[in-house]
């Protein structure tokens, strides 16, 4: 495949339509979809199927991705090179990022970031922490946001640690004043996020033996603190989101026994990083090296 054709996949792929592709790249859609047939024929089997709600991909094209997502990876990394030598900076950084990271980092070191290095187009995926992680390993994006917890075969650097707190509704009684034991959490009810959005919460739990009653799933930091303050349960979370002070109707609690994420950047390699995304780094280093030491 030429380098365009992987482009042209690559788009189709993530925006499910061909028309949305050649808007995207500036083509023609009779253009996207000769390039599509054209690689069909070199790859001897159909790379998308067509639906009335859009394009998805095939079976065989998924196992293509990989490849792909590091061809165009190379070629962008290859351009950034240039542009560096040349004195200027220029590409794209895609970076997957949780929700309290996104809500409560972003906001920062994006537009540091940006200020700097102003021909970089960054572009930011939220997702979960298994989303992410899936997403480093296609390609999808080059940096993203995760708990070691989760980092697994990645190659990660922790920057901050996140202790984990109990946030209940206002006048919820423990045995000591801004502290709540584990045992006093059992059969309470809880308000819960899905297993993939918070992998240390999870862990938390079991090491804790604590079998959760509850009847309220939710998939984001605020959602949860909205259900607690209504009075749906207690929930255990990250204080990050929290450490802005502003009152949000519920009582914060610390754990005992404490317990903590360590949060931080992924990637494949941090030796194969774009010159963009090794820039992100040290802002991000930076940055989370004012908010508190790893």
């Amino acid at each position: 495949m030429t380098l365009l054709a992987c482009q042209i996949f690559s788009t189709i792929a993530r925006e499910g339509s061909f028309a949305r592709a050649a808007e995207q790249l500036h083509l023609t859609p009779s253009a996207i979809s000769h390039a599509v047939a054209t690689m069909e024929e070199e790859c001897g089997f159909p790379l998308f199927t067509r639906t009335k709600s859009g394009v998805t991909m095939t079976a065989a094209a998924e196992s293509l991705v990989p490849a792909i997502q590091r061809m165009l990876a190379s070629n962008e990394s290859l351009d950034q090179s240039i542009a560096q030598i040349n004195g200027m900076h220029k590409g794209v950084l895609r970076v997957g990022v949780f929700n309290s990271a996104c809500t409560v980092w972003m906001p920062h070191i994006i537009p540091e970031y940006v200020a700097k290095f102003p021909g970089i187009d960054v572009q930011v995926y939220q997702g979960s922490y298994a989303d992410i992680a899936s997403w480093l390993r296609t390609g999808t994006v080059e940096l993203g946001f995760l708990s070691n917890s989760c980092a697994r075969d990645l190659d990660f650097e922790p920057l901050y640690h996140d202790p984990l707190v109990c946030i209940a509704p206002h006048g919820f009684s423990t045995r000591r004043p801004g502290m709540v034991e584990a045992s006093e959490l059992r059969g309470q009810p809880f308000v819960s996020q899905r297993a993939d959005t918070d992998a240390d919460i999870q862990s938390y739990l079991k090491r804790a033996e604590l079998r959760i009653d509850s009847h309220c799933y939710v998939i984001d930091d605020e959602s949860m603190v909205a259900m607690v303050a209504c009075g749906r349960g207690v929930a255990i979370m990250p204080e990050l989101l929290l450490r802005d002070g502003v009152e949000r109707g519920v009582d914060v609690l610390r754990l005992e026994p404490a317990a903590e994420r360590s949060i931080g950047l992924a990637c494949l390699d941090k030796n194969s990083l774009s010159p963009a995304a090794r820039e992100f780094f040290r802002c991000v280093r930076t940055f989370a090296g004012s908010q508190g030491a790893a």
